[in-house]
């Protein structure tokens, strides 16, 4: 049950380093340096010898190879290969164990599912050349994966890091609201939209910039507002999810922790926008989400106290 619980950990965290790279692959603009999959131009490695580059010039005279993108994108598919490796090892102890547990169980066959379907959309992410709505699955699968691998390391602790007070049903909305402020965030990043609105509060100089929700798949200025209008709501719930949390002494710290991301999360968002999107502010942008997502995922997951906080009383 140890080592379980050791390769769970080790898997969550690969996990969340892949999910990073992968972002800072689409946000450098290296998720086509290598042209085919899963070689890149034929060899793998990434070229980098004279030879090497001239074959691969030779191979693909129309996309001339750029070394350091190439061994971004490289590195990227060897952490995820690793991290695959690492979920197979995690669903066979599982199923090897001859203490059954049906829970367990159950997560690790949607685990092997949803790895299927990663390595699947990883191939088509470069065989249809970045396709937007391929890339945005891309990255909720990575998602989904980790937020599996997580909860089955908090199976596998001795006693729960809390125990709450908390009905679930709030839990379970604040969930689907970073999950559906998450998407959209992706939707945001696939379609480019992050720099369509300059400036804050304001969008190119208007409060309240003209919507074309007909072509949502289309016009950046109304994708870029959708995001802003669901962190909106994440926050103002989040906040006041905070604040009920913090008046329980059992659950004090976690809603201060949560307040401390959305106040994070908030500035980071802001900062994004003024700075014109750096890298980093946006790799922690997307980390705080995680965060947010994980520390919602640990809280609902926990063994639930008798109703005493006015939370609970809801």
């Amino acid at each position: 049950m140890i080592y379980q619980k050791k390769l769970a950990m080790l898997a969550c965290v690969l996990a969340f380093i892949v999910i990073l790279l992968g972002a800072y692959t689409r946000l450098t603009n290296a998720g086509l340096s290598c042209p085919d999959w899963p070689h890149c131009y034929g060899y793998l490695v990434a070229p980098h010898t004279k030879a090497q580059l001239e074959t691969a010039f030779n191979r693909y005279p129309a996309t001339p190879v750029n070394i350091k993108k190439a061994w971004t994108e490289m590195t990227h598919r060897y952490l995820a290969g690793t991290e695959g490796i690492l979920v197979l090892a995690l669903v066979i102890s599982i199923w090897g164990n001859r203490k059954k547990d049906s829970l367990s169980r159950m997560m690790s066959f949607v685990l092997m599912t949803l790895l299927c379907a990663q390595v699947l959309l990883g191939m088509l992410t470069v065989t249809e050349k970045l396709h937007p709505i391929i890339v945005l699955l891309h990255l909720l699968i990575g998602l989904s994966i980790l937020s599996i691998l997580w909860r089955l390391f908090l199976c596998m602790l001795s006693r729960p890091l809390i125990h709450r007070k908390t009905r679930s049903l709030w839990l379970w909305i604040g969930l689907i609201l970073i999950g559906l402020q998450i998407t959209l965030g992706g939707f945001v990043s696939t379609h480019s939209a992050g720099l369509a609105c300059i400036d804050f509060p304001y969008c190119n100089g208007q409060l309240i910039p003209a919507l074309n929700w007909h072509a949502l798949n289309s016009d950046l200025i109304t994708i870029h507002m959708l995001h802003r209008l669901g962190a909106l709501v994440v926050a103002v719930y989040f906040g006041i999810l905070a604040i009920l949390l913090w008046q329980s002494p059992t659950e004090r710290r976690i809603g201060t922790f949560i307040f401390i991301l959305i106040a994070l999360q908030i500035t980071l968002g802001i900062t994004n926008i003024l700075w014109l999107r750096p890298v980093p502010i946006a790799l922690l942008h997307l980390a705080t989400a995680i965060g947010l997502l994980l520390i919602t995922i640990t809280v609902l997951s926990s063994p639930q106290k008798a109703p005493s906080s006015p939370l609970s009383q809801k």
